[in-house]
């Protein structure tokens, strides 16, 4: 297999698209865009007479680049978009670098709204878990709860003299709807991996595409894959940057 097609099957990206990113991205470079102004960097010669290793992306060439995109390596598609800008627009690094922060922002657009969701789900799972922990094991909180929601026999106080002999009694109420939300959750994750295996994306999946589909309409003068490949790594959280 070619690292084209490497890069293909990492990026969900079809042959013909890969083989239009390796005619354009994979041609050894004269050098490396990595000054702030687009000039050949001058690095110091190491003790093993070659320079020194960068862990910079900016000092990779194009192949290193597809290479580590394949692997969903958002560092280095941000970087292979930025060298896209550079070759379309004929630009030096400097000037993609502040096209690609115009990008960057039209991709956080409704950042909030899309996470909303997920935002919801982290702080209603924290606070049920928070929650069920007095609701088994705290006496005020169980004979609480028993008058307002059970209004079931009151046991012995003798018999509630430990948390554990508390779970005892709030347990015939609490294990029903704990056993089943943990059945649907797990029920929910098994639909899920099945989605997955039929290639059907869940929710996540689908805001990403569709928010690159989004991305690659607002910049119609750049590469629709390579633009929908960075905005797939890209986070749902990302914040819009200034520009400067």
């Amino acid at each position: 297999m070619t690292l084209s097609s490497i890069a293909a099957v990492g990026r969900g990206l079809t042959r013909k698209s890969a083989a239009t990113l390796s005619r354009r991205h994979m041609a050894p470079r004269a050098r490396l865009p990595a000054g702030g102004d687009g000039h050949k960097l001058h690095r110091k010669i190491g003790p093993r007479g070659v320079p020194p290793i960068s862990m910079s992306v900016q000092d990779m060439d194009d192949r290193t680049l597809l290479s580590l995109a394949a692997f969903e390596d958002h560092a280095a598609r941000e970087e292979i978009l930025k060298r896209h800008i550079m070759d379309i627009d004929s630009v030096p690094y400097s000037q993609s670098c502040e096209t690609f922060l115009k990008i960057q922002n039209k991709n956080s657009e409704g950042y909030y709204m899309v996470s909303l969701p997920y935002k919801i789900g982290i702080g209603t799972a924290t606070f049920m878990g928070m929650a069920a922990i007095p609701m088994v094991f705290d006496l005020t909180t169980v004979e609480w709860f028993n008058e307002l929601a059970v209004t079931t026999d009151h046991p012995e106080l003798r018999d509630l003299e430990t948390p554990l002999e508390v779970s005892i009694w709030s347990w015939n109420w609490m294990e029903p709807p704990l056993g089943t939300m943990s059945f649907i959750l797990l029920c929910m994750q098994y639909v899920r991996g099945q989605m997955i295996n039929l290639g059907v994306k869940p929710y996540t999946g689908w805001i990403k595409v569709y928010r690159g589909e989004k991305l690659a309409n607002a910049f119609p003068r750049y590469d629709k894959q390579i633009l929908m490949a960075y905005s797939e790594t890209a986070t749902l959280i990302d914040s819009p940057q200034q520009e400067e």
